[in-house]
């Protein structure tokens, strides 16, 4: 897989094709707001990219109510800036996440890629050097509380909805159209790091996840999470060890810099996608389309060289 994630239908659909050609891309990850231009769908297909649409869960919008919010341990609702989840035992909201897959999965795509899935945690600002102890962690409304007394732990309570939410959505769109394919978005916290808190706190456990799904795209976006280029590599290695090399890993990487006041180099973008492309991942998906187009020297050094082979 090479390609980049996508938001918008671009206005210049022709121009922007034949810019994705020149640039080898072969896969597309498409927002939510592409799936109803049916005709920008066929029109990829019939160019021959691998499409596939991008699945929320627990990720909601500012209209949400408030007693559908997960609840923090300090009694807080779960948001922060565009960051709201959605309490993860609230059945209704599940079964029109449900509905939606449903209906995505006889789309003309290629695959249908989850995202979100996991607990309330704005790790795109969570500074490496973070106290785990200071993470927020949900939920804790009575429903949930009562939820809990069914599980050995916390902890395993959290792996164990998420999985069951993968589990019924991947049942779903198998049934529904058995030749897609089916990706994962994984939050690109090493297992060890933060006391273990990618499964502990946001109930991410790939180890458990990875029998359901066909490939996992870690959001490698090494200046979020505070890290240098290499730790891109250290994520691929951990989490191909963590889903035993059972599945493909496809790193996300960025090329621009997001909430602080920083500006990512050309030189430090061919590090990063020399280093995604490298060793044993499956390729590398760029975040995100726009952001590449503000880059026209990195677009011509996209154009000239062989990066996924």
């Amino acid at each position: 897989m090479y390609g980049a994630k996508l938001y918008d239908v671009p206005a210049n659909l022709d121009e922007t094709i034949d810019l994705w050609h020149k640039l080898n891309f072969n896969t597309l990850f498409l927002g939510q707001k592409c799936k109803t231009d049916i005709a920008f769908l066929e029109r990829l297909r019939a160019e021959n990219f691998f499409i596939n649409i991008i699945e929320p869960t627990f990720l909601a919008d500012d209209s949400i109510p408030d007693e559908r919010f997960a609840i923090t341990s300090d009694g807080n609702r779960a948001k922060d800036t565009w960051v709201r989840f959605v309490c993860p035992t609230d059945e209704e909201w599940l079964n029109q996440i449900y509905k939606r897959i449903e209906n995505d999965a006889k789309l003309p795509v290629s695959g249908l890629s989850i995202d979100f899935i996991r607990f309330f945690q704005f790790w795109e600002t969570t500074p490496f050097n973070a106290d785990y102890k200071k993470l927020p962690a949900t939920c804790y409304c009575p429903r949930c509380n009562e939820d809990k007394k069914n599980y050995s732990s916390e902890a395993e309570w959290r792996m164990a909805k998420i999985e069951s939410v993968v589990e019924k959505c991947t049942n779903i769109i198998r049934k529904t159209n058995p030749d897609l394919k089916i990706g994962l978005h994984a939050v690109p916290w090493k297992k060890s790091m933060f006391n273990g808190a990618v499964e502990n706190l946001l109930g991410q456990s790939l180890n458990r996840l990875y029998k359901y799904v066909d490939y996992f795209t870690p959001m490698a976006y090494h200046q979020m999470v505070d890290r240098p280029v290499s730790y891109i590599k250290e994520l691929i290695e951990d989490q191909i060890e963590q889903t035993e090399g059972k599945v493909n890993i496809v790193p996300s990487i960025q090329i621009k810099g997001y909430y602080k006041d920083v500006k990512l180099s050309l030189e430090e973008n061919i590090e990063t996608i020399k280093t995604a492309a490298s060793g044993k991942s499956s390729g590398l998906i760029f975040f995100q389309w726009l952001d590449l187009l503000e880059k026209p020297e990195l677009l011509e050094y996209l154009k000239s060289h062989n990066i996924c082979k």
